[in-house]
């Protein structure tokens, strides 16, 4: 049985971690990036920010991952990795507050990932050591709902302090506040678990274990791919909505329709967790992931109007929220060994920050010489449906 206590402190850190990411990602950055690079280079400028930042991503999440499994040999410790972690990106966000080039800004965001990825890391690990399988569907949903949630909060948070540096200083105040629940409460493991048999052998027998099966590689290219899909949905809205649509107030339209996305979603994974555990099936789901999200980048290549925009994050918020609600748990159901249950997380996570590295590689020269806006999300559409060819393939997962 899982406790409602460990699970809400769960949840509040995990959207402390994303108040943490997306708030610079969706306002806060990009405004900045204006005002240092000006409106010619306010692109390029954005692209090199968050494209450093996710590289340092990539190494960071397997690194924080080890450690905590090394930690973790004799009984679950992953606090430790939350602290150190969040600390560091609190470092960061107060940086990039008082950045005044693009080199503080670049090493402001650096900070901000090389941090937030060991609590991310953490957290996906306990879902693992604690919650069974069949239970996986429902609190991978969840943990995906506190995502978006925390999504919305930063977002909220950056547009009410006017889109300026001090929300860095707000949000840095927000990621202790939720996530001092999961770190005063006692880690107590629940899942079947061999991690106690290797406490004398360390951290090598970690390493020895780390093994990319075809199930964990097939499940880690559609992670990717659906990352990505949704990285360039979200990388230039704010400019899509202003220069694309011709918005005059292109942040506050960013936060509503953040807002309905986040409920969109937030039903959808809710319902689809539940629903894939009670059918103990999770490939359909990602199906319709694909299919929706196509759909939605075709909408907002072809239709530039508001309504539509409006209607394409209905279609977002539907498809997204159907993978949340399968993502967890197909990826640890592929985990290939539980004594490098946070190593191989870590490495299942470069999916999930990767493509902020790739996004920008994609999207800048699309947006500025190859098409444009149009252009981009026609080959955002044709990223989701790889994930479809991808799937067939995924055999161990029903």
């Amino acid at each position: 049985m899982i406790r409602r206590s460990w699970l809400v402190a769960l949840l509040l850190a995990t959207g402390g971690v994303f108040v943490g990411w997306f708030g610079p990602i969706q306002i806060l950055l990009p405004a900045q990036a204006a005002a240092l690079g000006g409106e010619a280079g306010k692109e390029s400028l954005l692209a090199l920010v968050t494209g450093i930042g996710a590289v340092v991503s990539l190494v960071a999440n397997p690194v924080w991952g080890l450690i905590s499994d090394r930690m973790s040999l004799e009984r679950p410790r992953r606090r430790p990795v939350i602290v150190a972690g969040a600390l560091i990106g609190i470092v960061g966000l107060v940086v990039l507050w008082s950045a005044s080039d693009a080199t503080w800004m670049i090493v402001g965001w650096a900070l901000v990932q090389l941090g937030l990825n060991g609590p991310f890391a953490a957290l996906i690990a306990m879902i693992a050591d604690r919650v069974p399988p069949e239970r996986r569907g429902l609190v991978g949903s969840l943990f995906g709902i506190a995502q978006i949630a925390g999504i919305v909060l930063g977002t909220a948070v950056a547009e009410a302090l006017d889109e300026s540096p001090i929300g860095y200083v707000a949000i840095a105040a927000a990621i202790p506040l939720l996530s001092i629940a999961i770190v005063v409460l006692p880690e107590e493991r629940i899942a079947e678990s061999t991690l106690p048999t290797i406490g004398r052998r360390g951290v090598g027998e970690v390493v020895r274990s780390w093994r990319l099966t075809s199930a964990f590689v097939w499940a880690w290219t559609i992670r990717l791919l659906l990352n990505l899909v949704n990285a360039l949905m979200l990388l230039y809205l704010y400019y899509y909505l202003a220069d694309g649509v011709g918005l005059d107030d292109p942040g506050r339209w960013v936060l509503v329709l953040t807002l309905l996305n986040v409920v969109v979603t937030a039903v959808g994974a809710g319902i689809g967790g539940a629903w894939s555990d009670r059918i103990a099936r999770r490939k359909v789901f990602v199906v319709w992931t694909t299919l929706v999200l196509a759909a939605a980048a075709v909408l907002l290549a072809v239709l530039p109007v508001l309504p539509v925009v409006i209607v394409a994050t209905v279609l977002v918020g539907v498809g997204w929220g159907l993978y949340m609600s399968v993502d967890v748990a197909i990826i640890t159901q592929v985990l290939p060994s539980d004594r490098s249950t946070g190593s191989m997380l870590g490495i299942a996570n470069i999916a999930t920050s990767l493509p902020q590295a790739l996004a920008p590689v994609i999207a800048a020269p699309i947006v500025t010489s190859l098409g444009g806006y149009p252009a981009l999300y026609l080959a955002t559409a044709v990223i989701s449906l790889l994930a479809l060819v991808c799937l067939p393939r995924l055999r161990s997962v029903a």
